[in-house]
């Protein structure tokens, strides 16, 4: 997909801080279906082949809600002609979400509601953004978001407030960005994929990384499914179709915690100017 297609709004609102920036979204364009969709399967059924890989992991109990996912995923590709292949597992045995995640570009998250608050309790994550789904199975949201500066003080309370208040069948989305000096899809925590120092030619070698980010609340389940799609560009390429000074703005105004969170410490003010001056056309 194209950047205007993915980003149908303004992305960047200085100065950068913690923001819900959640918008409704129609059945129809919950899931998003491009070209890349063989090569992005393919990855992820490699990703799922190697036995030490941390992309699946699943709570006893998931199932039931799990089932409603892989059924919502189903339906949503029939209705849209894409043949459905599960690929490398048979689904004898499998988890429902195993079998979900291998059909979409997705990654798929699911959030059930116990007594206490929204907890992770099944996952299919092949390209995660410097975090491990293992490290975050069985946590809460505020458990989940507890490495990110500022989360609980600024937008934790409003994130858990939101969750509760989604109707069943509703469908959101939001849009998270950031620069990373990989356009590989797959980013392990242990790698965190960004330039310590401003490089040679950041419009070649810095790339923005999208996060297209939807919940939706499941019909009968106190459950929520929360997908990440992962959209990669180099930043050369989207450079024209952003706002120059409010993405310079966004990146020199990030309080130092966020700015270090975001990998763009070692590189902002530089990186600030140099969008400042025309980026690629300086």
């Amino acid at each position: 997909m194209s950047f205007p297609e993915v980003v149908d709004h303004p992305l960047f609102s200085p100065p950068l801080r913690w923001r819900m920036a959640v918008r409704s979204r129609e059945a129809p364009d919950w899931l998003q279906i491009d070209d890349a969709r063989e090569a992005d399967l393919a990855l992820k059924e490699a990703t799922l082949a190697d036995p030490d890989n941390d992309a699946l992991r699943c709570l006893p109990g998931s199932e039931p809600a799990s089932q409603a996912v892989l059924e919502l995923v189903e339906a949503e590709l029939a209705g849209r002609g894409v043949a459905v292949d599960p690929g490398g597992s048979d689904g004898a045995g499998a988890h429902p979400i195993d079998l979900a995640g291998r059909v979409v570009q997705e990654d798929l998250c699911l959030m059930e509601r116990d007594e206490r608050a929204w907890r992770l309790t099944a996952g299919s994550v092949c390209f995660p953004t410097r975090w491990s789904l293992a490290d975050k199975i069985g946590g809460t949201l505020a458990g989940i978001h507890e490495p990110v500066p500022g989360y609980a003080a600024d937008i934790g309370a409003q994130v858990d407030r939101f969750f509760d208040r989604m109707a069943p069948g509703a469908i959101a989305y939001r849009i998270n960005w950031s620069l990373v000096g990989d356009s590989a899809r797959r980013l392990p925590a242990r790698n965190r994929q960004a330039p310590e120092t401003m490089p040679t030619d950041p419009a070649r070698d810095l790339f923005m990384r999208l996060e297209h980010q939807t919940l939706r609340r499941l019909e009968d389940h106190a459950a929520i499914l929360f997908g990440i799609r992962i959209h990669v560009w180099p930043l050369g390429e989207v450079l024209e179709l952003l706002p120059a000074a409010e993405f310079a703005s966004e990146i020199h105004t990030a309080p130092p915690d966020i700015a270090r969170y975001k990998n763009l410490e070692g590189l902002r003010e530089e990186l600030a100017v140099w969008l400042e001056r025309g980026g690629a056309g300086a």
